[in-house]
């Protein structure tokens, strides 16, 4: 682990340099780039950096979440509120210009670029291993490139849902950056989807030591580093980008992919087995710890938070902001949580495996999405991963620390798992008139909840599909995302369409960047508020 550490922090001081200009960044002499792009190792550290600064642009300040599952518009949209904090209470009434460091912060979209730029640097300097050090085959370069694209691309589909246009950079140029004007998010989009595509050929459906994959000729170090992206999590991420975009015909052949190719041999053939499963409700939770059973497989891609790694933390985890007592000893209240008028009007069946009310007792089914319900302020229990010294099994947390009296926490961030490809593809065979189809994949979905078929007496298909996205994912940073995709659908609410046309569904830019850039325009809504 110390070596992850040095190897990180040579490459951030590498970044650094090269993005001065474009980030305010300050440099630093500990490693001129002539050095740095000589072996094998040089490439794995330049990797390891690109991988530390793409999951920072999603941890930092608790980003991930604030941005998708805390913002409303009229009391629509989060789910979660704030209990205390100001700047928190801001960003759910959608008051993103309100003056606090926080919000200043998420403003900012400097952690996105450096992922950009340092993705930049690796492309244009790795293939100068090759010559210089024969044990870097083309194979690597090959899978890393592939790597260091995507997750470009990933951090430019995280600028565009958050900002909107933003500037397009392609080239490190040295770190002399001229100011550049924001590109449309058409552009963007394209210049995503294009990268997904071009590497999905590069990358294989599974890593292991047996050589299954003709793609892998040797055991890689991704296997041991980190959970790397296979051809499921590239195809998962598409279908996204497509959804976004509302190409819903693409979007469907991204997602049937996923679910089409979930059992294939190569994931269960030779160790360690690596299945891709639709999860339990009591698995669900297990997911999320990453690192102990096959559970984590089912995720189709994310950042991990291992405890075995050195990786577990007390920031940079939903947990920071949604547990408290009795769970953990050093806050009595969460910073953010989900009203109990809210959580009973969107678990309001009864036999919801997750959540719900026995009508019976009055008692809730369990705490596998909310606990101490008995209380004013309900604790928002589902992404529950604190220090302990065994994998835990459902709500019985063992070992030290598992009192809450150490406050580490080592929950994944999950981008997207089969279920989210389920439902997104019920969404799209909505849209594109296939109702039978959806039907079927929404049916399937609630029966996996212990759900009864839908009826459309009780409301319309569309509907009922992000009802049940909104509880399957709820703290896993999708709502914000979802319910902008649901009103395009719908069109029916001529507020939010203004809010569409003007810029007001992104966040605005901040004034530290724009007076960097003179070129930048704030989008009209932002600029009138």
């Amino acid at each position: 682990m110390r070596l992850l550490n040095i190897l990180f922090i040579v490459f951030f001081s590498l970044s650094g340099i090269s993005c001065k200009k474009l980030l305010d960044v300050d440099p630093t002499r500990l490693l001129g780039e002539e050095s740095m792009w000589n072996t094998q190792t040089d490439a794995k550290a330049a990797m390891l950096g690109l991988l530390g600064l793409s999951k920072a642009a999603f941890c930092d300040n608790e980003r991930y979440w604030l941005y998708g599952d805390l913002r409303t518009i009229d009391g629509k949209g989060g789910d979660f509120r704030s209990t205390q904090r100001l700047d928190l209470k801001a960003i759910s009434q959608n008051k993103l210009t309100a003056s606090y460091p926080l919000i200043e912060s998420l403003r900012n979209w400097r952690r996105f670029y450096a992922v950009v730029n340092a993705a930049n640097v690796f492309l244009e300097n790795a293939p100068k291993i090759i010559e210089r050090d024969p044990h870097y085959l083309p194979v690597d370069f090959r899978i890393e490139a592939a790597h260091a694209r995507f997750l470009r691309a990933l951090a430019y589909f995280n600028l565009v849902r958050i900002w909107g246009d933003v500037p397009l950079i392609l080239s490190s140029n040295d770190g002399q950056f001229g100011n550049k004007p924001r590109e449309s998010k058409e552009k963007i989009l394209a210049f995503i989807e294009e990268e997904i595509k071009a590497i999905i050929p590069d990358v294989p459906v599974v890593y292991k030591d047996n050589n299954i994959e003709p793609e892998v000729p040797r055991a890689s170090w991704h296997m041991g580093e980190w959970q790397a992206l296979k051809k499921h999590g590239a195809y998962a991420i598409l279908a996204q980008v497509y959804a976004w975009q509302g190409k819903y015909a693409d979007a469907a052949i991204c997602a049937k992919w996923v679910l089409d190719n979930r059992t294939l041999q190569a994931l269960t053939t030779g160790g360690p087995s690596q299945p891709m499963n639709f999860l339990s409700a009591d698995q669900v939770r297990q997911m999320f710890r990453g690192e102990f059973g096959s559970n984590q497989y089912s995720i189709l891609f994310g950042f991990p938070h291992n405890f075995v790694n050195g990786e577990a933390s007390n920031s940079g985890c939903l947990e920071t902001l949604t547990l408290a007592a009795p769970y953990i000893l050093r806050k009595s209240l969460p910073d953010i949580y989900v009203p109990k008028d809210t959580i009973l009007s969107v678990f309001k069946e009864i036999g919801d495996q997750r959540f719900y009310i026995d009508p019976v007792t009055a008692l809730p089914n369990g705490d596998r999405y909310f606990g101490v319900f008995d209380r004013p302020i309900p604790v928002f229990t589902k992404v529950f991963i604190i220090k302990d010294s065994n994998p835990p099994p459902l709500n019985s947390l063992t070992g030290v620390g598992s009192d809450g009296s150490i406050t580490l926490f080592g929950s994944s961030i999950v981008l997207s798992r089969p279920e989210d490809m389920r439902l997104l593809l019920a969404e799209a065979y909505t849209v594109l008139g296939d109702t039978d189809a959806a039907f079927t994949l929404l049916n399937d979905a609630r029966a996996a909840r212990g759900l009864p078929a839908f009826n459309l007496a009780n409301g319309s298909l569309i509907d009922a599909i992000f009802t049940e996205r909104r509880k399957e994912f709820m703290g896993e940073g999708h709502r914000w995302y979802d319910m902008v995709r649901y009103k395009k659908i719908k069109n029916n609410d001529p507020a939010f369409n203004a809010m569409i046309q003007d810029g007001g569904i992104y966040w605005p830019i901040a004034k530290e960047v724009i007076s960097q850039n003179p070129l930048l325009v704030q989008y009209p809504h932002w600029s009138n508020n």
